[in-house]
């Protein structure tokens, strides 16, 4: 089960705050969108520009880390740097960082090994370009490619050496699911958030579901498991 931006639909996407609910709830893994800093530094947040909780827009690939710390978001939130949520992380639940930009790649992959998170992360994306870089950085690191659109990148995955693909719930077919798993790779499904839709994913076999609701797909798993 995996919280997508942490835990979107209960707590601000993409914070510690999101990233602890998930932990709270009992979810296997985080995911969280990656940007960088004009001075470098790697942050927790879907899109490039963000929006204060007074209304003030900043781009965060265009201001120092400075800015970036000094806003606050709605509900008193901030945005996270990767340090925190690895940290927050260690020990407690796995994390899926989306590189939303592919240049990011080689100095992100670079951080999680100086932070000696390598263990607990793996990178995804939808650029191919992205998970190449990383891995050429560090093959060890699991990767996956995000899709969304038929007929899916199940092959391309397999030859960057991914461990995951990632459609967008609809395109995880059966027949999807058998083929990526002769190829040796786990199927994770995005972004859930009905019951039946876990049920039919659960009977389609995948591996994961990401959900803005981890708490929920936490319960909808265990009435499985005590079923089975």
């Amino acid at each position: 089960m995996i919280g997508h931006r942490g835990a979107r639909g209960r707590a601000v996407e993409n914070t510690l705050s999101a990233l602890r609910y998930a932990i709270r709830t009992g979810a296997d893994i985080a995911e969280f969108d990656v940007q960088r800093t004009r001075d470098g530094v790697f942050v927790a947040s879907h899109d490039p520009v963000i929006t204060s909780r007074d209304g003030r827009q900043v781009n965060i690939r265009e201001a120092s880390y400075s800015e970036i710390a000094s806003i606050e978001l709605p509900g008193g939130e901030r945005v996270p740097r990767i340090e925190e949520l690895l940290g927050e992380a260690r020990g407690r639940i796995a994390l899926f960082l989306e590189i939303k930009e592919p240049s990011d790649a080689r100095s992100l992959v670079e951080l999680v090994l100086n932070e000696k998170a390598e263990d607990y992360v793996a990178v995804i994306s939808f650029y191919e370009e992205a998970i190449r870089m990383a891995k050429n950085v560090y093959p060890g690191i699991p990767g996956g490619l995000v899709y969304f659109r038929p007929p899916g990148l199940i092959t391309q995955c397999k030859r960057l050496g991914c461990e995951i693909v990632l459609p967008r719930y609809p395109l995880a077919t059966e027949k999807a699911v058998r083929y990526a798993h002769r190829l040796g790779l786990r199927v994770v499904a995005w972004t859930v958030n009905e019951e039946k839709w876990f049920l039919e994913l659960h009977r389609r076999g995948v591996d994961g579901i990401a959900t803005d609701y981890p708490d929920l797909g936490v319960k909808i798993r265990e009435e499985l498991r005590g079923k089975a």
